[in-house]
């Protein structure tokens, strides 16, 4: 009999995923859990596997088309001739093949006529589903990236740095002009595009500014680096400046809140529940640390490190990326960067806090002109929640943890 497999819930608000590619074709013989296809939705790219075993009578979607929750992806016929293995498949009751880890998938068979292929290429290239689409979208062939991850597993940096390589030698044949390029407003870009439209139709948006010194900041990561390393944690600024926005929350409770436009109310949050806004390749995403406020500043460091790193490999879990009640973006990480900018909100959160780069500014200390480190932050708010004056108060509240760090640090385990 026909068992229909529908799109199933893949996570908290998740409605709609893109089918990134088949694992199977209709007349093709499958057994329970073998790979069906990779879908990509606006938070992760998973890969489906078969809840029964059978014949695939038909496929009703193709590659890059949008299923929404609950369509019918593939048709399985559970009985008759599904019962005969298909080429390449592993008939009931022989032993089952070796497992793929998520996102891994062999190389495409080569075509009798092909060159032999490299060891490499005959292996299984570890790559998640992200890294595969950047490939593609690249030029850059999997089988020829040695993998810098576990297991030489193919990361981001990995395809960046083969795609980077000078061009072959003359007297190859002339490569013929690309035709211009697009890219579809699709999955998490499409997600990032709607969720700014909202943003900016929805709240009267006002963004503050000012120039922080942070010159003892730098001096007490300095000092902390080494017992970081001995830990096994990567320190940054980010840890320090999100202690001090949860200081600030505090003293403006307003300021950590979602807007219920249904009720037409304010909900002011009890936790402190931080999204760290995240860039990946294909757009943004915004893990979150859950009760902040619990960590101490090495403690954020290794969650914000393992959150960012699942994130921008696309195995975060849909927990990890949803529930914030206030978020944090970083602009100014890259050489050139801004000091200021006017970040959006991550609506219907009522406020975020933008950080600049961290550079040597002219400051007045005692009468005189000197150098010292400076970082633009910049916070932008809903006006309808706040007004000037609680801006204000959170701002001086920052400013006061960041200037001054040693509160920020003495909780340390």
């Amino acid at each position: 009999m026909p068992f229909e497999f529908k799109l199933p819930d893949l996570g908290e608000g998740i409605h709609e995923a893109q089918v990134l590619a088949w694992k199977v074709t209709p007349g093709e013989d499958v057994i329970a859990f073998q790979p069906l296809c990779e879908v990509e939705s606006a938070k992760a790219a998973v890969e489906l596997t078969a809840p029964v075993a059978g014949r695939v009578r038909e496929t009703r979607f193709a590659e890059g088309d949008i299923a929404r929750l609950g369509d019918v992806l593939v048709v399985i016929d559970t009985d008759g001739p599904g019962a005969t293995p298909g080429p390449g498949r592993t008939a009931p009751g022989a032993p089952a093949p070796e497992p793929e880890w998520f996102g891994i998938v062999g190389s495409p068979p080569r075509p009798a006529d092909a060159p032999a292929a490299s060891p490499r290429a005959v292996e299984r290239v570890r790559a998640a589903p992200f890294v595969r689409r950047l490939a593609r979208d690249l030029g850059v062939r999997l089988d020829d990236v040695a993998g810098s991850g576990p297991h030489g597993r193919v990361r981001i940096a990995d395809v960046e740095a083969r795609a980077a390589r000078p061009a072959e030698p003359a007297g190859q044949p002339p490569v013929p002009a690309a035709p211009p390029k697009t890219i579809p407003l699709r999955g998490l870009r499409k997600s990032i595009a709607d969720h700014m439209v909202q943003a900016w139709r929805n709240a009267p948006q006002v963004t503050s500014m000012d120039l922080l010194d942070v010159t003892e900041l730098v001096r007490a990561r300095d000092l902390l680096l080494g017992p970081a390393q001995a830990q096994g944690t990567r320190l940054t600024y980010l840890p320090f400046f999100v202690k001090a926005a949860i200081e600030a929350l505090k003293a403006v409770p307003i300021a950590n809140a979602v807007v219920d436009e249904r009720q037409s109310v304010i909900v002011l949050q009890p936790n402190y529940h931080i999204g760290i806004a995240t860039a990946v390749p294909d757009g943004l995403v915004v893990p979150v640390v859950k009760h902040a406020d619990r960590l101490s500043v090495l403690e954020l460091a290794r969650e914000i490190e393992r959150l960012v790193q699942a994130a921008r490999e696309r195995h975060a879990l849909p927990t990890e990326l949803s529930g914030s009640t206030f978020t944090v973006t970083s602009f100014g990480g890259l050489p050139g960067s801004p000091m200021f900018a006017t970040p959006i909100l991550n609506y219907p959160e009522v406020a975020i806090l933008g950080l600049g780069r961290i550079d040597l500014q002219p400051r007045v200390v005692d009468g005189q002109v000197v150098a010292r480190q400076c970082v633009g932050v910049s916070f932008t708010f809903d006006h309808r929640a706040l007004d000037g004056e609680a801006a204000g108060r959170f701002m001086a509240t920052l400013r006061k943890y960041v200037e001054q760090p040693l509160e920020l640090v003495l909780n340390l385990r």
